[in-house]
């Protein structure tokens, strides 16, 4: 299992899904999935899973943070997904693509 923390609008990708962080309440998260062009918003309590698919689940948990205001903007995802799929983080991908788009270039 992977745990990660992302902010309010912050994304990461897991195998073919796409998931973004909404809104961080105080018992829960809202997620946007996208996968093969379908879009859908979960609300998902802190603790309870989120089955993606059969392979896939993500379990969100509120950062350990010690003032709840500087914490509402963010939360923990634990994702569980077997070895050979990819969980990229949004910043990752886009260092790599933004990297790979100079190679050979001159100005």
């Amino acid at each position: 299992m992977l745990t990660l923390m992302r902010r309010v609008g912050e994304s990461l990708k897991i195998g073919d899904y796409r998931l973004i962080l909404r809104a961080r309440t105080v018992g829960g998260v809202t997620l946007t999935t996208i996968h093969r062009r379908h879009i859908s918003i979960k609300e998902v309590e802190f603790g309870h899973p989120l089955k993606l698919d059969h392979e896939i689940t993500v379990y969100s948990y509120p950062s350990n943070r010690e003032s709840l205001s500087k914490s509402m903007g963010q939360a923990k995802l634990s994702i569980s997904a077997p070895k050979h799929m990819k969980i990229e983080r949004d910043e990752v991908e886009t260092r790599f693509h933004r990297n790979q788009s100079y190679i050979g270039v001159m100005t």
